[in-house]
């Protein structure tokens, strides 16, 4: 028998409860307080702080409200909320709560402030009698704090992108799946809000269920629970597909706090078996997130006894009789005095990924990777996986997609929508491990044939360039702004500080501005990665410069990806010119919405010096192109990588957002006349492309209709365009 993570679920009653206390009208302040303390304790903390925010002028001395505003905001993510409430409390109050601490330091660790984490914690950890099985706890936290600065530099070549709204929720998405057969979709668990129509209106309940989801046009859509065959009325939690997608195992709950594997046939003619899953590899202790390295092989976690501390990794093989072989431990290359969860084996066979929270994680679980030596049959000192893919949260589920070139995973930072919620981690380069085919030689199988087996026996920052009124009797500012470049393995931009720094200036200075920020790549990787790449590329500066002061809507983002070469790739003799290669990996910089103070400032936009040799003229045609109107066709929004036959068939494919925009827009086509652009429009729709709508530009900035309308005596054109939209 299995024991298996039992979920934490909250009362019927407490939905109940919150949906009586929705109406509030009419109450006097001491009844909402009453009605938002009962709220507070059954942990409804966002109904709670939205009453405690109708009273808080009216208890202005209550310390104790602040502490419970405090804790409602970190509970919701809140945090520099949280921080503000609660250091308030402590400075004010004369019988302080434990717990503040605690609350204080998770704050500050999940915003990576980890000095000021580690503070709070070891205060946290004086108010703890030496016996409190927390404290071990409390001590591990502050050595990941210790580490957390080093583990941060370190750079997963990766961009990390949400897989976006319809599926992540303030509830729990973990565990994501995808089946061979079903490649456009992508399966996970989730212990979301049900409601319960027959039963009256307003009844609903939370229960783990199993869910998909169906790619369509770069956006997950249909998010829908897989039929009662395989959800009931208690909880279910997804394991794995195998066998081609034609088995599913899930683990289901038997009764409350018991749960056992079920093997399914994932087809609608055969009944749900009960799998004499583990016999002679079970437990009495926990046994969980078992990952079927082939069909007769799995690997798993456990808190079993014999183990090195807490869950650790084991493996097990099926044995002739049809019984599992007595589990075996990876070992202390892999396994710590910690946690091991939720491992994944790339196709060689000897990479195993996995999530701990030993003393080197940046905060709760980190991903790890390691490698087996088929010589001395150990494995490799383990490596974090560093950041973005890592966070000072808990970052698990950690599994790579077929094509070799992304991932995915589930956490719950702060970013996030609450909860754990479903990550995609898009790699620039190959995870060449998972390329190769599924082999019979694992690292099982070498420990195997050889008997040898592993045994053990803060406050808001304030913006760094503060917003100013102009003077206009100063001296005329210059502002020189030179191309962005990034390093191709890490993304860390190279060498323009003072690009960035002034572009902040000049942004923070006049409010008007707008700049567009163009990414661009070499033609090292594959084409339409690089065109979502780019325009993730730009986001890492616009957060800078949003960090430093700047508005959302002053910042336009664009990705080319390889389009638009400045220097050729190639020297005369073929081979790879990497100089040309930096020069076109970069971010372009240009102003907006600036003609009205070329009496006050200047920009100059500075391009290198490039060799007639090298010279490629694509950009400067690209430039000169968007000069007045243009229009392009916009094909989806999608906060995933997209590709279409689109990008091969119509020309000049691009991506656009703001930084804050959670979609990113997919363009293609680029013409100056409407009559022109809607043959390219006529065909995107023959192409199944049923979203795609036209958009007009002005020197290659996006304008709206109503923009437009105010630019037909200038741009005769935009009539055509306008009355078609009427239509």
């Amino acid at each position: 028998m299995i024991n298996n993570i039992t979920i934490s679920l909250k009362p019927l009653f407490l939905l109940a409860f919150i949906c009586s206390q929705a109406s509030v009208f009419g109450q006097s302040p001491a009844q909402i307080k009453k009605s938002a303390d009962k709220l507070f304790k059954v942990f409804a903390y966002e109904n709670a702080l939205t009453d405690y925010k109708k009273i808080e002028a009216n208890y202005i001395n209550n310390i104790n409200l602040k502490y419970q505003m405090g804790v409602c905001f970190f509970h919701l993510n809140r945090l520099d909320e949280c921080i503000e409430y609660l250091d308030f409390y402590t400075k004010n109050s004369s019988s302080f709560k434990v717990k503040t601490n605690y609350y204080l330091a998770r704050s500050y660790h999940l915003q990576h402030k980890f000095r000021a984490a580690a503070l709070y914690y070891k205060r946290h950890l004086k108010s703890l009698t030496k016996k409190d099985p927390e404290r071990a706890k409390f001590k591990n936290l502050i050595l990941q704090c210790t580490n957390g600065p080093k583990i941060e530099q370190i750079n997963s070549n990766a961009i990390v992108s949400s897989l976006g709204e319809e599926i992540n929720t303030s509830y729990d998405e973990y565990k994501p799946c995808f089946n061979q057969r079903f490649p456009n979709m992508v399966y996970f668990s989730s212990n979301r809000e049900i409601i319960d129509t027959t039963s009256g209106p307003n009844y609903s309940f939370l229960e783990t269920d199993i869910y998909k989801s169906e790619l369509l046009f770069g956006n997950w859509s249909n998010i829908t629970p897989l039929s009662n065959r395989y959800n009931s009325k208690s909880n279910e939690e997804l394991v794995c597909f195998f066998d081609y997608g034609y088995q599913m195992l899930f683990l289901k709950e038997i009764s409350e706090g018991q749960k056992e594997i079920v093997k399914d046939n994932f087809n609608n003619n055969s009944d749900n078996i009960i799998l004499p899953f583990a016999l002679g590899a079970n437990s009495n202790h926990w046994d969980g997130d078992h990952f079927f390295a082939t069909d007769s092989m799995i690997i798993f976690s456990s808190n079993r006894p014999g183990g090195y501390g807490g869950k650790d990794l084991y493996f097990s093989v099926l044995s002739i009789d049809n019984t599992w072989s007595k589990a075996v431990n990876l070992g202390p290359k892999i396994n710590s005095i910690n946690d091991e969860i939720s491992p994944f084996l790339a196709r060689d066979g000897h990479t195993l990924y996995y999530s701990s929270n030993n003393i080197s994680s940046m905060g709760g679980f980190d991903i790890y990777k390691s490698i087996f030596n088929d010589s001395t049959k150990k494995w490799s000192t383990n490596k974090n996986l560093g950041t973005p893919v890592n966070s000072a949260a808990d970052d698990k589920n950690f599994i790579i997609a077929d094509d070799g070139l992304k991932a995915y995973f589930d956490s719950d930072r702060i970013e996030g929508k609450g909860g754990f919620d479903l990550y995609s981690a898009y790699f620039r380069d190959f995870i060449t491990e998972h390329l190769l085919s599924q082999q019979n030689n694992t690292f099982i199988d070498v420990l195997l044939d050889t008997n040898n087996v592993l045994v053990k026996n803060n406050r808001p920052r304030k913006n760094r360039y503060p917003r100013k009124t102009y003077n206009s009797a100063r001296t005329k500012t210059i502002y020189n702004f030179t191309p962005i470049y990034y390093n191709a393995q890490t993304g860390e931009s190279e060498g323009s500080r003072n690009t960035i720094v002034m572009l902040s200036k000049l942004l923070n200075t006049h409010e008007d501005a707008i700049v567009v920020l163009s990414g661009h790549s070499d033609n090292t990787g594959i084409p339409f990665n690089d065109l979502f790449l780019s325009i993730k590329q730009t986001e890492q500066l616009a957060k800078e410069l949003i960090k430093n002061g700047a508005n959302n809507k002053q910042i336009w983002l664009q990705g080319y990806g390889q389009n638009y070469p400045v220097a050729n790739s190639l020297n005369f003799d073929k081979s790879p010119n990497q100089l040309s290669n930096k020069m076109n990996r970069r971010i372009q910089v240009n102003v907006f919405n600036i003609e009205h103070l070329n009496d006050i400032m200047k920009v100059n936009y500075i391009n290198p010096r490039i060799s007639d040799a090298l010279q490629n003229d694509a950009y400067n045609d690209f430039k000169n192109q968007l000069k007045g109107l243009t229009y392009k066709i916009q094909i989806t929004e999608t906060p995933n990588l997209y590709n279409h036959s689109a990008f091969d068939e119509l020309s000049h494919p691009t991506t656009e957002k703001q930084p804050n925009d959670i979609n990113i827009k997919y363009l293609v086509g680029l013409e100056n006349s409407f009559s022109d652009i809607k043959l390219v429009y006529d065909k995107a729709i023959t192409m199944g492309l049923a979203n795609a709508k036209i958009i007009p530009y002005i020197d290659g900035l996006r304008i709206t209709e109503k923009e437009a309308q105010t630019k037909i005596s200038e741009y005769k054109d935009l009539s055509d365009f306008l009355e078609w939209k009427a239509k």
